[in-house]
């Protein structure tokens, strides 16, 4: 039985705000290889003669994240189903040139306008990427952001700014 293009789209949209959700870049690299390993499961199992894929033992090996994803599926945790979400995740996944990991750090939480518009910057810095944002408040930077990961150090925060100019005005 062939899925009407409703459930198709539900499950891309799953899929979609999922992968938005991911917190970094080895979850996502982990629900990359299980979910291609699951895929090979669906390709071994001859559906002509009506052979199923032996779904047992594919998901005694998955992690737990990816479980969380596949139990996200709801109504539509059939064998379509999964392989629509495998297949729109994985577009997801290989369309994406960089996978990034930043830490975040400012005084006070941000609201997700300000997050916005810090990772665009952060984008137009780097080129496209996927971020996956670790957002940590810590008072002691007193105001400003800190953005770290591991190929880029950009630190904008009033606590850095006073520890320069106090060298700079003990240095003169």
């Amino acid at each position: 039985m062939v899925k009407d293009g409703k459930a198709i789209t539900t499950v891309e949209a799953y899929v979609q705000a999922y992968y938005n959700r991911l917190t970094d870049s080895k979850t996502a690299d982990r629900l990359y290889l299980d979910l291609s390993q699951l895929k090979e499961a669906f390709n071994h199992a001859d559906s002509d003669a009506g052979e199923q894929p032996n779904l047992d033992l594919a998901v005694k090996y998955l992690a737990p994240d990816t479980l969380r994803f596949l139990e996200g599926l709801q109504d539509n945790l059939d064998n379509e189903g999964i392989l629509a979400s495998i297949k729109a995740f994985n577009e997801l996944y290989e369309n994406k040139k960089v996978l990034v990991n930043v830490k975040l750090t400012s005084a006070v939480p941000l609201t997700a306008e300000q997050k916005m518009r810090i990772m665009n910057k952060m984008e137009k810095r780097i080129g496209e990427a996927t971020f996956f944002v670790k957002e940590v408040v810590d008072p002691t930077v007193i105001g400003g952001v800190r953005l770290e990961s591991e190929n880029h150090y950009f630190d904008n925060t009033i606590a850095t700014k006073l520890k320069e100019m106090k060298r700079h005005i003990l240095t003169d």
